[in-house]
C-alpha cells in the first residue's frame, strides 16, 4: 500500500494550465504529430537527475543501518545499500516537463534560439494522458526537507514490500518490473524524477514520468543530440475521446513579433487547432518579457 505522503504527491491538484516550452522544431512536431517526446532521465539538462535522489536514499539507508535495526531489517537494508551502486540508473525511464509559468525569462533563454513557444495544456488533459498510459503526473519537489520525507516514505514502502510481499502483480507492455516488489531501485525510478535540485525551483515544474520501458517497444526511439544519440519515448497526446487539446500558445521573444504571431495562428488553423467556422478568438499571444537575443 502506497504511503499517504506518496499518494498525496501523485494526486496533488495541478494549476488549470501548464506550459511546455520548446523551439520551432519542437512546436511544429508536437502540433503536427499530436505527440510529446519524453526524454530518458539520464539525458536531460540537469546532470544530477536521478543521482540526487540516489544520494538521499543512500543517506537514509546508512542512517537506518546505524540505528541498530532488527536482524531482518538489517539484511534488507544491506541489500538496498548494495543495489544503490554505480550504474543503478540504467533502467529506461523517460519524462517530459511542464511549467506553471506561462512567460518565464529562464525558459525563453533556454528555448528562444532562434525563437521559442510555450504550449499551454489543460492539466486535466495531461493527467488523463498520463493515467491512460500508466504514467505518473506530479509536481517536482525542490525543498530538501520535503525530499527527505519522500525518500523515507519510499524506503518504508520498499522494506514493507519485502516483509509482506503482495501476491498481485502488474503486467503491461512496459514489462513485468513495472511493480517490482521490494526493490528500492524500482521505487526510486518511479519518484526520483520529481526530486530536483533547489537551483531549478523557478521553473515550477510538473512532469509526466514513464514506468520503466523496454527499448524495443513501440514508441521508444532515438534522436540526434549535440554530442550523442538520445533515447526518448513518443507519448500520444490524445484523451479517451481521441481529442488533442491545448489552451493557448505563447510566442516567445522574437525580432518579428507581429509576423510570428500571425504565422502561428495560420499554422494552428491549418492543423485545425483553431477553427475558422464558427470563428473563435485565436489562443495565441506574444511574450511580454523584455528579452532580446538578436
Amino acid at each position: 500500500m502506497r504511503s499517504p505522503l506518496l499518494n498525496a504527491l501523485l494526486s496533488k491538484a495541478a494549476p488549470e494550465t501548464l506550459y511546455h516550452y520548446t523551439n520551432q522544431t519542437g512546436f511544429l512536431g508536437i502540433i503536427r504529430s499530436r505527440q510529446m517526446w519524453l526524454t530518458h532521465t539520464q539525458y536531460l539538462n540537469d546532470r544530477r537527475e536521478f543521482s540526487h535522489a540516489v544520494d538521499l536514499a543512500k543517506e537514509e539507508v546508512e542512517s537506518r543501518l546505524s540505528a541498530e535495526p532488527t536482524t531482518s531489517n538489517k539484511e534488507i537494508l544491506l541489500a538496498m545499500k548494495k543495489a544503490l551502486e554505480p550504474n543503478v540508473a540504467t533502467i529506461n525511464v523517460c519524462v517530459c516537463s511542464f511549467s506553471k509559468a506561462s512567460d518565464s525569462l529562464s525558459q525563453w533563454r533556454a528555448y528562444s534560439h532562434p525563437s521559442g513557444f510555450a504550449i499551454g495544456f489543460p492539466s486535466n488533459f495531461l493527467r488523463e494522458i498520463a493515467q491512460n498510459g500508466l504514467f505518473y503526473f506530479a509536481p517536482c519537489i525542490y525543498d530538501q526537507q520535503e525530499q527527505r520525507q519522500i525518500i523515507r516514505a519510499i524506503v518504508d514502502e520498499a522494506v514493507e514490500d519485502v516483509l509482506n510481499p503482495q501476491s498481485e502483480s502488474s503486467e503491461s507492455e512496459f514489462g513485468d518490473y513495472l511493480e517490482r516488489r521490494g526493490s528500492l531501485v524500482s521505487y526510486l525510478h518511479r519518484y526520483a524524477p520529481l526530486l530536483k535540485h533547489e537551483s531549478f525551483k523557478e521553473e515550477e515544474e510538473w512532469r509526466i514520468i514513464s514506468p520503466p520501458l523496454f527499448n524495443h517497444i513501440d514508441g521508444y526511439d532515438f534522436r540526434e543530440g549535440r554530442s550523442l544519440i538520445i533515447p526518448y519515448y513518443k507519448l500520444r497526446l490524445k484523451d479517451s475521446s481521441d481529442e488533442f487539446r491545448i489552451s493557448d500558445v505563447l510566442v516567445g521573444p522574437t525580432l518579428d513579433e507581429e509576423r510570428s504571431v500571425n504565422s502561428t495562428i495560420n499554422f494552428l488553423m491549418h492543423e485545425e487547432i483553431i477553427k475558422v467556422f464558427p470563428p473563435r478568438p485565436a489562443p495565441v499571444r506574444s511574450s511580454r518579457v523584455p528579452y532580446r537575443d538578436w
